[in-house]
């Protein structure tokens, strides 16, 4: 781990042994475009002068060291963004960083202390304290994906204005930053709350929040979900996003990480993006001896789900009737209706015919269908429901499925064709 010198402002290398009796700050920010990178620091410093970047950075060493602080860590300088393993590293230490940290310096650029945000002189009159948390509420770095965790994980966070003017803490800094982020005001208070708040409510801390590397919205939180994975820059965000569900899944049994709604015709059970957990209601985990354990295999994603033919549930009369063969299937968690009421999500799984039978075997595949539809039932109407195991297809497979389907039908194979 490299950290800086706050007065000498030099980088030195420390192991982990080294680092577990030091005593650090950390900076949570959003960057600009003329940061100090970690070539230019251990460079001639006479062309850093005058740059915003060098200003930023003296500011937080002259900061950290008035607190006490002979070490600090900045992301733009204390990383070889040069060395690819350097990078993947401190992307997969990045949480412990912050969270080892003695204290997080939080600088907000856009927040300025003088009343009047245009002028922001030494001369004119400071802003009042309702000003200034107005002004933390639409800060930039609150949509930021990297500044999630800088903001859980840390044991001490002090914000600071444009010009380094400490924000004051208090009950309502901690309101607005609540309300603001989705994040409960309990987690903010102890950090060590995380593991008390499940997948879909921590995916929904992220959802909206903006990366500049687009893979970095699935990166950005391997630390709040306790995992690791290869950094692969170039991947997409898709599949840096279904890598991290795919990593939490081996860990955990909570099936909230499939209740998510978008927008799309078809899908497997893994969501695309943390902004499809952006209308996830208020969740409740089930005791894990009532849990069914699911996994991701080759030939897609293998549960045991309690589930009821649509058009057989309408017959008991307790809901639409359907001409297809559209399964209901009940997830292992509770969610809040709008009416204040516990019931459990329910989503939408269509067989696909064509992936019926694997060497001769049934195995019931589907696609989950009408993501954007969110159905809620009371536990008494899940009665009916039939225990079965399923497989749901990912796109992976469903695409290579409609293919095989495709070459058969030109290829005129009808005996090959009956199941599908």
């Amino acid at each position: 781990m490299w950290l800086l010198n706050t007065e000498k402002l030099t980088l030195g290398y420390f192991n982990e042994a080294q680092v577990k009796g030091l005593s650090y700050a950390v900076l949570s920010h959003t960057w600009g475009s003329d940061e100090i990178l970690f070539h230019e620091i251990q460079g001639d410093r006479a062309p850093l002068q005058d740059r915003a970047g060098w200003k930023k950075l003296t500011s937080f060493c002259k900061t950290a060291l008035i607190y006490g602080f002979r070490h600090a860590w900045m992301d733009t300088c204390c990383i070889d963004k040069r060395n690819s393993a350097d990078v993947s590293e401190a992307i997969n230490s990045m949480y412990t960083y912050y969270y080892d940290s003695d204290a997080c310096f939080i600088y907000l650029e856009d927040v300025h202390k003088s009343a009047d945000e245009a002028t922001n002189s030494s001369g004119t009159a400071e802003a009042t304290r309702d000003q200034l948390l107005e002004r933390v509420r639409t800060t930039r770095w609150i949509r930021r994906g990297w500044t999630l965790q800088e903001f859980i994980a840390p044991k001490r966070r002090y914000f600071f204005t444009s010009d380094w003017y400490k924000i004051e803490d208090g009950d309502d800094l901690l309101d607005i930053l609540a309300s603001s982020t989705r994040i409960d005001k309990n987690l903010l208070k102890d950090r060590d709350l995380l593991h008390n708040f499940c997948i879909a409510e921590r995916m929904n801390w992220a959802s909206g929040r903006e990366t500049t590397r687009v893979e970095d919205v699935a990166y950005c939180l391997m630390g709040i979900f306790k995992v690791n994975m290869p950094v692969l820059y170039g991947e997409g965000a898709d599949n840096a996003f279904k890598r991290l569900q795919r990593e939490i899944m081996q860990l955990s049994l909570d099936m909230t990480i499939f209740v998510w709604y978008g927008n799309y015709e078809s899908s497997g059970l893994l969501a695309r993006s943390p902004s499809d957990f952006a209308n996830t209601p208020p969740l409740s985990l089930w005791p894990p001896w009532d849990l069914s354990p699911f996994s991701l295999t080759n030939i897609g994603l293998s549960i045991c789900l309690n589930v009821i033919n649509e058009k057989e549930f309408g017959e008991y009369g307790c809901h639409k009737k359907s001409d297809g063969n559209v399964l209901l299937a009940a997830l292992q968690c509770d969610a809040l209706t709008p009416e204040g009421q516990w019931e459990i999500p329910v989503i939408y799984l269509e067989p696909v015919m064509a992936a019926n039978t694997a060497k001769g075997r049934g195995w019931g595949a589907y696609r989950r269908v009408r993501c954007a539809e969110r159905l809620t039932m009371h536990p008494k109407r899940i009665e009916c429901f039939r225990n079965r195991d399923i497989i749901v297809l990912q796109d992976e497979q469903y695409e290579m499925v409609c293919q095989a389907k495709e070459k058969y039908r030109s290829s005129g194979m009808a005996s090959r064709m009956s199941s599908m």
